[in-house]
């Protein structure tokens, strides 16, 4: 992922959480292809992360599995694995804080998802991100 752009931005996006593992959001449409500046508040007394992984449930299942797969190096990597099946995501944010990622939204439209990779966290923490 990028933290700095000089490209033109076309869309501002902010996802939060809320108690019980979960994003604020339980689905977000979007247009394929476009720049968004994609801000993640943790409002949520955990900590969490924000993955964006490809498209299908077999893609954010196995992002999960892997990042538990990680153990006691996880911290390390915010918790997130080495995977192609990685498109963006943020840091581990400390409850109370944010981050701002830059995201070139994919060109094929479909089911894509945002998934938290904290261990425990990703097979409830989880928001339907379609590419229209």
């Amino acid at each position: 992922y990028y933290r700095q752009t000089t490209d033109k931005l076309d869309q501002k996006l902010t996802i939060g959480t809320k108690p019980g593992l979960k994003f604020d959001v339980d689905e977000i449409r979007i247009k394929k292809g476009i720049k968004v500046e994609l801000t993640f508040d943790n409002t949520d007394d955990m900590l969490h992360n924000l993955v964006i992984t490809d498209k299908g449930t077999a893609a954010v299942d196995e992002v999960g599995r892997l990042a538990l797969l990680l153990g006691l190096d996880g911290a390390d990597y915010n918790y997130v694995p080495d995977s192609d099946l990685v498109l963006y995501h943020t840091g581990i944010l400390q409850p109370e804080s944010s981050e701002s990622i830059y995201v070139q939204i994919p060109e094929t439209p479909g089911e894509y998802w945002i998934v938290c990779t904290f261990p425990g966290h990703s097979a409830v923490m989880r928001t339907k991100f379609i590419v229209e």
